[in-house]
């Protein structure tokens, strides 16, 4: 690996791990074994590590919701398997990161923003569409309404004033917020799909 990827990948762990904030340019040199003149060849400053970890973190975000949209058997096997990617995402992801980034680096921040709206907003959109057509999700739906819900509900399970860390495990809750939101939308037919990829006991 070279220097610039070993540098931006040890950069992007510790944003992840302990925000953007308190992390510096000596502590991403330390934990990549190299000379903090050694990072500043390769990135000017700490800002520059940040708009590229984040362009990376995104790219690879996308990357993985159209392999699962090309991959999935079907559109609630889609919006399972983005469920735990996001949690197994989540688990190595410190939410304070993006509460910093949003107050400390707002050019950045509008990036992802941009991302949600492009990526996020379009993908849930896609899903809702493909469910209805296979037969899964009722038909009366209102795309626009209910995609923004379901956008809602992701961000919220990051929000540490909704879900504050020492009270709620970000797997429980993106489960439980991704269960409710598949059975709200969806047909008899797709509650066994449900029941199914979310292993749900039915009530006797």
């Amino acid at each position: 690996m070279v220097a610039r990827e070993r540098i931006l990948e040890v950069a992007l762990r510790l944003f992840r791990t302990y925000g953007v904030k308190g992390v510096t340019m000596f502590d991403i040199a330390r934990d990549c074994g190299m000379s903090k003149k050694t990072v500043y060849e390769h990135f000017s400053d700490k800002q520059s590590l940040i708009n590229e970890g984040m362009e990376q973190m995104i790219n690879g975000h996308s990357a993985a919701f159209q392999e699962t949209q090309t991959n999935a058997e079907n559109a609630i096997d889609e919006l399972v398997r983005n469920m735990k990617y996001i949690t197994s995402m989540a688990r190595s992801f410190n939410p304070v990161m993006l509460f910093e980034i949003q107050k400390y680096h707002p050019d950045t921040w509008n990036k992802i923003e941009s991302f949600q709206r492009n990526c996020i907003l379009y993908g849930i959109t896609e899903n809702l569409k493909r469910g209805m057509s296979e037969g899964l999700y009722r038909q009366n739906l209102d795309l626009d309404i209910i995609a923004r819900m379901r956008q809602l509900q992701l961000d919220a399970a990051f929000d540490q004033l909704q879900y504050p860390a020492d009270k709620f495990e970000m797997p429980v809750v993106m489960e439980q917020v991704t269960a409710h939101f598949i059975l709200g939308i969806a047909t008899i037919k797709g509650h066994k799909l449900v029941n199914q990829y979310l292993q749900i006991k039915e009530e006797e």
